[in-house]
């Protein structure tokens, strides 16, 4: 019995642990690849830097999308701009970030114009990039695109 009590623990703990790993590079490639892994759900990618305010202030509210949106056909993936991938690390943690971050390989912050952060894309489910910019995204904002995005 205390073995199954054990098993279970371990496997709520483990998605979480998951998102404490150090952050892997990602180019423009992988990107792609996970993209279109992903064609038939919304995409949001969300450009941040552990230095950045407004993204600090942006990232909880992502936290709770992603939970709001759990199982509705919604992927969040977080591109760390930074340079030390342990600062991304500690940082992911000390958020509660709860979707992948991955580190922004120099053609990814290329290829979507990243000039500032945090930088916000989405794709429509179809796998068209819909919307990319940059700027904080409230709460409202947020939800409205993912909305629009899940009916289109």
């Amino acid at each position: 019995m205390k073995h199954c009590f054990l098993f279970f623990i371990f496997s709520l703990l483990m998605p979480c642990a998951a998102f404490a790993l150090p952050p892997t590079g990602l180019d423009l490639n992988s990107l792609s690849d996970m993209l279109d892994k992903h064609r038939g759900k919304v995409i949001a990618i969300n450009f941040f830097a552990t230095w950045c305010p407004p993204c600090r202030a942006e990232i909880p509210e992502l936290s709770r999308a992603v939970r709001e949106y759990a199982g509705k056909g919604v992927i969040f993936v977080g591109l760390s701009v930074d340079e030390d991938p342990d600062k991304v690390e500690s940082f992911i943690k000390n958020m509660g970030v709860n979707y992948p971050v991955y580190m922004a390989g120099r053609d990814i912050t290329g290829a979507y114009r990243v000039s500032s952060i945090p930088h916000n894309a989405f794709y429509s489910k179809n796998g068209l990039l819909m919307i990319s910019e940059p700027g904080i995204l409230d709460n409202a904002t947020l939800r409205m695109v993912i909305d629009k995005l899940l009916e289109y």
